[in-house]
């Protein structure tokens, strides 16, 4: 969608570091015709460093949706004692409803084994026999994948998780429970559908995987 009357100063803003794989909440100071000015963003006290040049992902949280964009640091300048950064205005952005967590399609090569027994993780050697699934879309809550297996509701499971960038691969492990199911008729071949919901996932896991959603969104953005 177009961006002409979507920013306003005093606007928060989100910004994720895609080398540092960080993120940071700044504010924009001036709206002008070619360009943002923002406040350094911060996390947890500490500022987060822009480099000029380099084209970073961000995010407004308003009450109507999610607003994603990227945008290029242009410069820096001075606004009285404080230094501003100068990033591009976008033309374009993309928006979402609000959610818990921002839900982003994609397409994902994962693994499963259902939890049994005292829950423990599997063995190595057990993964090599694991079911295999399809992730069609990926937040920081839960995920939809698609297998030719079926499985009831109130299922719950261990998923590998392939998290393929064009930087990066890594694999993360979760635990997840079904909540819904959808049968797919595929030609002559049925598949099915899953709703599932992470628990007991680890702030580390969870940001991993926020990190990789935004790492997508940046690349769609580019």
């Amino acid at each position: 969608m177009a961006a002409k009357n979507l920013f306003y100063e005093n606007m928060l803003l989100e910004v994720y570091d895609h080398r540092k794989q960080v993120y940071g909440k700044s504010i924009i100071q001036e709206v002008n015709d070619d360009n943002l000015a923002i406040g350094i963003p911060m996390k947890k006290n500490k500022q987060v460093v822009l480099q000029e040049g380099v084209t970073y992902s961000f995010r407004a949280v308003l009450d109507d949706g999610l607003y994603y964009f990227a945008g290029e640091v242009l410069g820096t300048k001075s606004s009285g004692h404080v230094m501003l950064y100068i990033i591009s205005r976008p033309q374009q952005v993309q928006r979402r409803q609000r959610r818990n967590y921002f839900r982003v399609p994609c397409v994902l090569n994962a693994r499963y084994i259902e939890i049994s027994g005292d829950g423990s993780q599997p063995a190595s050697e057990e993964w090599l026999q694991a079911e295999t699934a399809l992730v069609t879309n990926l937040s920081g809550g839960g995920l939809m994948f698609v297998t030719g297996r079926e499985l009831p509701v109130g299922t719950v499971l261990f998923l590998r998780l392939s998290l393929q960038s064009k930087d990066e691969n890594k694999e993360v492990l979760v635990k997840g429970k079904i909540l819904r199911v959808h049968p797919l008729k595929m030609g002559r071949a049925l598949r099915y559908r899953y709703g599932v919901q992470f628990f007991d996932l680890t702030e580390k896991d969870r940001d991993e995987i926020i990190r990789y959603i935004f790492t997508i969104l940046r690349e769609r953005l580019r």
